[in-house]
């Protein structure tokens, strides 16, 4: 092989060994667990996270556990796992409260979970649309009428 096609191999193999971290890095600082209530409390993986790592977590909003001042945008509920009841999150989010927030709601929320307090301190709060913005099905018996 010469000397000049040595060296644009190299430079190639450099540039796409750059690029590949850059890539893997950019992956690893973003991505993020996802876990059910039950699970954040009570897993190894929940267990492990340190103070400082992001991690969501889905659940239903306990019916009664709401409070929002809209002056100071603080909204501050309990989700509960949706198959064991029991297993609840306090959860603290300051921002706007979505428009289809309500009890008995799904939502996913992002943020850092404090184990000792049993606080989820939300940077992100999505929540499910409702059913009754889903189209009606009709009954097939009764559409072959």
């Amino acid at each position: 092989m010469k000397k000049s096609n040595r060296k644009v191999l190299i430079a190639i193999l450099v540039l796409l060994s750059s690029v590949g971290f850059l890539i893997y890095r950019g992956l690893a600082e973003t991505s993020v667990y996802y876990l059910t209530v039950g699970e954040l409390k009570t897993s190894p993986l929940g267990l492990q996270l340190g103070a400082d790592q992001a991690v969501r977590v889905g659940g239903l909003v306990v019916d009664g556990s709401i409070d929002y001042n809209q002056r100071d945008l603080t909204l501050r509920f309990s989700i509960k796992d949706e198959n064991n009841p029991q297993q609840t999150i306090n959860v603290h989010y300051n921002g706007a409260k979505p428009d289809a927030f309500e009890p008995e709601i799904e939502a996913l929320l992002e943020g850092i979970y404090d184990r000792e307090k049993n606080l989820f301190r939300a940077e992100t709060l999505l929540v499910k649309c409702p059913s009754k913005y889903e189209s009606e099905q009709e009954n097939p018996q009764e559409a072959d009428k």
